[in-house]
């Protein structure tokens, strides 16, 4: 009766441990969007800062057809290229992020099913030398009754 109790407590903490580590994943998938909702939403207000600029700079010199309205058109296109690179380094950087925090939780699941198999082969073994050094006990005990049984 009382391995049977310790088996159902090792899968008791089988299914927490199971558990824990889908909690982990979970959190690990949220932050992981968080951080890369965060990085669209960066892009996202670059890309309108860039439109915007872009608009005005047409809206208020579209009369004027000279050369300071080309000077302007060159400022547009550097202020085009200066957002493009701006945009593509904050993407870049929202990736490497991304995978710096995929990896660093990847890599704290994986220390964790480590952490957790060999707390869970220690539980087994215990557990299975707990049944045996019972089953010597009740094979002593049956002995001795068989003996004492015999004796009288």
């Amino acid at each position: 009766m009382a391995s049977a109790t310790n088996g159902a407590g090792s899968n008791s903490d089988a299914t927490r441990y199971k558990n824990y580590l889908s909690q982990l994943e979970r959190q690990q998938d949220a932050d992981i969007r968080d951080q890369e909702d965060q990085h669209k939403e960066k892009i996202t207000k670059l890309v309108s800062n860039h439109d915007n600029q872009e608009s005005q700079i047409h809206k208020d010199y579209s009369v004027q057809i000279s050369e300071e309205a080309e000077t302007l058109e060159h400022k547009l296109a550097l202020t085009r290229e200066r957002n493009n690179i701006l945009i593509s380094q904050e993407r870049e950087k929202g990736e490497k992020e991304a995978d710096r925090i995929r990896t660093q939780y990847q890599q704290k699941i994986e220390g964790e099913k480590k952490t957790g198999d060999e707390q869970l082969s220690r539980m087994q073994d215990y557990y299975k030398k707990a049944a045996e050094e019972q089953h010597r006990q009740f094979s002593k005990d049956q002995v001795r009754q068989i003996q004492k049984g015999s004796q009288s």
